[in-house]
């Protein structure tokens, strides 16, 4: 071990060491749970974390500040900071600028949130899973009705021009308003029509 490992050691040590000893002079026991060996943030957290779960932190009620919370637990602004930033990530606190920290929810209702998300979340992916398959159903519905609608634009063709073909031979002229999806016929069918 090299002396710049052995000094973070030590340091980790001591800082469990304080922590402990803070529990034991403030707190009249011994640490709670498994904070013996934890980062001072991680232990930080966890104490607020049960503030808030027990109610002596409730919701919409701020959260001591900065300075107070350091000198509370014997660490430094920096070690707070990064307690109150991972509960904030968590959902269990926000803050108002200016104004200070707040609690948002307790750990259980955050708990219960996420897995409200999480189901939410799954049912949204089946959803989804359906649209695409009904997409994927429809494009084909919708390709079967192009091809049908192309045989039926074929077959009004050729009635088309077998009408006027008949028109031509009883010697009438073709009335174009009647012709449906021709505007004027081709030149292949006015040869026909008129018996050419």
């Amino acid at each position: 071990m090299n002396n710049t490992t052995a000094l973070v050691a030590l340091k980790d040590l001591v800082c469990s060491t304080r922590w402990s000893l803070h529990n034991l002079v403030h707190k009249g026991g011994p640490p709670l749970g498994d904070e013996l060996g934890q980062p001072e943030y991680r232990r930080l957290m966890q104490d607020l974390r049960r503030q808030i779960a027990e109610g002596q932190l409730q919701v919409g009620q701020p959260i001591p500040s900065t300075v107070t919370l350091g000198q509370q637990y014997g660490v430094s602004s920096t070690v707070v900071r990064r307690a109150v930033s991972e509960l904030r990530s968590q959902g269990l606190l926000y803050g108002h600028p200016g104004k200070g920290v707040f609690v948002k929810a307790k750990p259980d209702d955050v708990v219960n949130e996420q897995s409200v998300l999480e189901h939410l979340a799954s049912g949204l992916e089946d959803v989804q899973s359906k649209v695409n398959n009904l997409h994927e159903a429809d494009a084909g519905t919708l390709e079967a009705f192009r091809r049908e609608l192309a045989d039926l634009r074929r077959i009004v063709a050729v009635l088309q021009t077998q009408l006027i073909d008949l028109y031509g031979r009883m010697g009438q002229p073709y009335p174009r308003d009647a012709a449906p999806l021709q505007e004027r016929p081709s030149d292949t069918e006015r040869r026909r029509a008129a018996g050419s």
